[in-house]
């Protein structure tokens, strides 16, 4: 019996340092026989897999919009007019769309003032009827007195073909200045023209 018993007990034993040793997923040598923890067995399910589809992003239309543009003449004595169509998102991008038209032209006899010009800023605040202007000037935009004159054209009648454009704030590298190119005074605002 107490044979038996002893046996009972080491069985016990060695049954729950296994069960415990198992349930952390070790190994166990015991008596020389090695141990491991059960594995559990399931089958997988199959799910039935739906193909994902990325949406394109949606891209606003471009709107075709004319609008003048002036340049210089080959002499850089007058105005040419030309009316150019841009490309534009929303009716508010008109008025940048605009003054970029200034920057490139196609026609030989109309020479952009505007091509070594940045528009760092153009803002308009519909309420007031106030278009706000930064730019930043190249090398190349350092006119004559003729050239200044004929680039403040250019920039008014650009700005004011649009009706609701009242008053016009030009900053030149975010700062108010007298002059743009040291020749013509700039007021400060431009007042629409009766």
């Amino acid at each position: 019996m107490n044979k038996t018993r002893r046996l009972v007990r080491g069985a016990l034993l060695v049954s729950a340092i296994t069960l415990s040793v198992t349930a952390c997923g070790q190994k166990i040598q015991l008596s020389g026989a090695a141990t491991t923890a059960p594995q559990a067995t399931s089958t997988p399910i199959a799910t039935p897999s739906t193909p994902t589809i990325t949406p394109k992003p949606t891209v606003a239309p471009q709107k075709q919009l004319q609008v003048k543009a002036y340049y210089s003449d080959q002499d850089e004595m007058k105005l040419v007019e030309k009316v150019v169509t841009v490309s534009v998102e929303k009716d508010s991008d008109v008025y940048e769309a605009a003054l970029k038209a200034l920057q490139k032209s196609d026609d030989p006899k109309a020479i952009p003032l505007f091509d070594d010009l940045k528009f760092t800023s153009v803002k308009f605040d519909a309420v007031k009827g106030e278009m706000k202007l930064d730019m930043s000037f190249g090398p190349k935009t350092q006119l004559g007195a003729p050239g200044e004159e004929l680039f403040l054209q250019a920039l008014k009648k650009t700005i004011f073909q649009f009706p609701e454009v009242k008053t016009l704030y030009v900053l030149k590298d975010g700062k108010q200045v007298d002059s743009l190119m040291g020749h013509l005074e700039l007021p400060y605002p431009i007042k629409r023209p009766n």
